[in-house]
């Protein structure tokens, strides 16, 4: 690997985790070897040692290092904090310790990394924004623990992905049972060729991407890392399967979408993201996501609303294997454009100003018109003949114009063609020009028309801004606008025709319309990043958290997996009343979470909260209680018990402050790790103190989705 791997050793922190002599202080929490020591002795004394290894329920022990230090092995019946004090209390043990376990540290190096703040924040300046340190989902050190596998699989249900990018190739799914380009269903499971997804808007097996926003999210999850370029995924390691069911709009069916999920579920895919939603309810949608075996990622949305009162789908189903989630900035802070709520809402993840994967994109013709001419066009019809001029309101700048006079013509219905495109290499086509002129509305239209052989036309959709127009533009453009032509139905067509049609009739006429440089893009192998903002970003990164998840424990079902995620976050009191979980996602916490230890507070008074804990397993070693103060980052240890003890009261906390509180602990078993994080508050409106509060799940809602959108 290219990162620098570093022992997780300082020596003070050596010396702070021994016990020398017979002196007897357990240091602040560090995980160890459940069965194991190491002990150096002052003397040679054979039958003393003997004697002491007898005592403490040795079951095997050799030397190491310099033949004085001794590993240790205990007795199953025998606990590591038995036996320290049975070695401590010995005066010929200089030491005793642990086997501590250490790890290496990941920091990958990838050229951008320093702008990926929801992985890492350390107060830098991205995008001109400057942000908190420590307002992250703590990626290094979840790295150092796992950086995924490529055994899991997280299926990108959106625009598609360019799986040509240099900075994700390398992550993109591969069907096992597929032959590339045979023309065969080699697996038999109804798609032929689906060697990298499948692309349920145009029906084919080219799940490219138009837009860019399924490659964005793609990348936050899993972009390919450490590999000296571009950006870092949350996820190191993985497979991302694309599935297209939005165009290049951004817009899909609910239709669509059900296949696209059926797909991947059958597909082997336990993680889906679905960074799109819409205002209505859908039983269809809510039946195949509710009885998947599949954990759905959903964006919460982008509206800024109480997604309780106005749910959002299908982040908002009553679902236990759906996870909602909003979008936090670079301080911590919900952002603004995030839908909220305390039921329909789980967890809150970093979605602002987000610095991932664009899809590359290769111009096939161009035109721009500034020499005057129609190269390689034709025109025809009747009533106004297309020619290029100066817009009225734009001087000295040449356009095709509809109706270069002062106004066209009623009764005209006339046309310009672009010269014949080829497409049998093309992925993922699109066709934009700008645009400005007016038109009677709803009567004289501009249309962009297809046809495979030159006689027999389509009128396509056109997205203007953030409107769709069908079948043609009408009306006012008062202003230069870009325009977008989906052309990925035609992609691989050797001989594609084209073209501008104008009509208008007998009633109210207007200045018609000119059009400026035309473009025919699609996609490419290019290194192309960008930034966007939104839930969509959000739900990538835990997405990438729970492929991290899944890695360390593939037994785990998805409502384990959202268990873990939403009882693991950082706690906040910006999010304790937006969303069902009360914090940030925090990859970290989540892969040390001990499940099985459940944490509770009680502010007693102003001066004293009452801390109580319960594990369903029987713990080892002592348990370690920290605390951070609101508004702080990084928890403090303040005190330790030992592990028969359920309670522990902070009398070092002062009035009118929010505190949070976690534990740490190591079972019998050697697992080890945090609770939940819970808070208490010694103030409140009438002065009496509240108790803690550990978050919880969100739900509730469904929807009928004509045209779902990105979020």
């Amino acid at each position: 690997m290219g990162y620098i791997k570093t022992l997780a050793l300082l020596t003070w922190a050596a010396l702070m985790f021994t016990y020398p002599g017979p002196s007897f202080a357990q240091a602040p929490f560090r995980p160890y070897k459940s069965n194991e020591l190491l002990v150096k002795y002052k003397t040679d004394d054979m039958a003393a040692r003997s004697a002491l290894n007898s005592a403490a329920r040795v079951h095997s022990a050799h030397a190491i290092g310099n033949g004085r230090i001794h590993r240790i092995i205990l007795e199953p019946d025998m606990t590591v904090d038995q036996a320290l004090e049975i070695y401590a209390a010995n005066p010929d043990v200089e030491f005793v310790e642990p086997n501590y376990i250490l790890r290496t540290q990941a920091f990958p190096n990838d050229t951008s990394f320093s702008q990926l703040w929801g992985l890492n924040n350390t107060g830098q300046i991205v995008s001109g924004y400057v942000g908190t340190p420590g307002a992250d989902m703590d990626a290094a050190p979840a790295w150092d623990i796992t950086t995924g596998s490529t055994d899991v699989i997280v299926a990108v249900i959106d625009t598609g992905s360019d799986i040509d990018h240099p900075d994700l190739a390398a992550n993109i799914w591969t069907n096992p049972g597929e032959i590339a380009d045979d023309g065969i269903d080699n697996d038999g499971n109804g798609f032929i060729d689906d060697v990298h997804g499948w692309d349920f808007a145009d029906g084919d097996n080219d799940p490219r991407d138009a837009s860019g926003h399924g490659t964005h999210v793609a990348g936050i999850a899993g972009a390919v890392t450490d590999n000296n370029r571009g950006i870092a995924g949350v996820a190191w390691e993985v497979r991302i399967m694309p599935v297209r069911f939005l165009n290049a709009f951004d817009e899909g069916t609910t239709s669509d979408a059900i296949d696209a999920i059926q797909y991947a579920v059958n597909q082997g895919a336990k993680i889906i993201n679905c960074s799109w939603g819409g205002a209505g309810y859908s039983a269809s949608l809510r039946n195949v996501m509710a009885n998947a075996n599949a954990l759905f990622i959903c964006a919460a949305g982008n509206n800024g609303v109480d997604a309780d009162v106005a749910p959002y789908y299908p982040a908002a189903y009553n679902c236990t294997n759906i996870i909602s989630v909003a979008a936090s900035d670079q301080n911590d802070q919900m952002a603004w454009f995030s839908n909220y709520g305390t039921v329909n809402v789980d967890v809150a993840a970093p979605g602002v100003r987000i610095y991932s994967l664009d899809n590359g994109r290769q111009t096939l013709w161009s035109d721009n018109f500034n020499d005057g001419l129609l190269n390689g066009w034709t025109t025809g019809g009747s009533g106004d003949a297309w020619e290029i001029a100066d817009p009225p309101a734009a001087p000295g700048a040449p356009a095709l114009g509809s109706s270069p006079s002062a106004s066209y013509s009623n009764n005209a219905d006339t046309w310009a063609m672009l010269p014949t495109q080829n497409l049998s290499s093309a992925s993922a086509s699109l066709l934009t020009f700008r645009i400005i002129g007016s038109s009677e509305t709803y009567a004289d239209y501009l249309r962009l028309e297809v046809s495979t052989n030159g006689s027999t036309w389509t009128a396509l959709q056109l997205k203007v801004g953030s409107s769709v127009y069908y079948p043609g533009i009408t009306g006012s453009l008062p202003y230069w606008m870009t325009a977008l032509a989906d052309l990925g139905p035609w992609d691989g067509d050797p001989q594609l025709y084209l073209r501008l049609r104008f009509s208008s009739n007998a009633a109210t006429n207007g200045a018609g319309f000119f059009i400026d440089d035309m473009s025919l893009t699609t996609a490419d192998a290019t290194d192309s990043y960008q930034y966007m903002q939104g839930t969509s970003m959000a739900a990538g990164y835990v997405s990438g958290l729970a492929a991290l998840i899944q890695s360390e424990d593939d037994t785990l079902s998805p409502q384990e997996i959202k268990t873990i995620i939403t009882g693991s976050v950082d706690l906040d009191q910006n999010f304790l009343e937006q969303v069902a979980s009360g914090g940030r996602v925090n990859a970290y916490n989540a892969l040390t979470l001990l499940r099985e230890l459940s944490l509770s507070a009680n502010a007693a008074s102003s001066s004293r909260v009452q801390l109580s804990w319960s594990s369903a397993v029987a713990l080892d070693a002592l348990v370690t209680i920290q605390r951070r103060v609101d508004g702080q980052t990084t928890f403090s240890t303040i005190g330790q018990v030992d592990a028969n003890i359920t309670n522990y009261d902070d009398n070092g906390v002062s009035a009118e402050t929010i505190y949070f509180y976690r534990v740490q602990a190591q079972t019998l078993a050697g697992a080890s790790g945090y609770s939940n994080q819970t808070l208490a508050s010694t103030i409140t409106a009438t002065g009496s103190s509240v108790a803690g509060s550990s978050g919880g799940g969100g739900g509730g809602g469904g929807c009928f989705i004509q045209s779902l959108g990105k979020w």
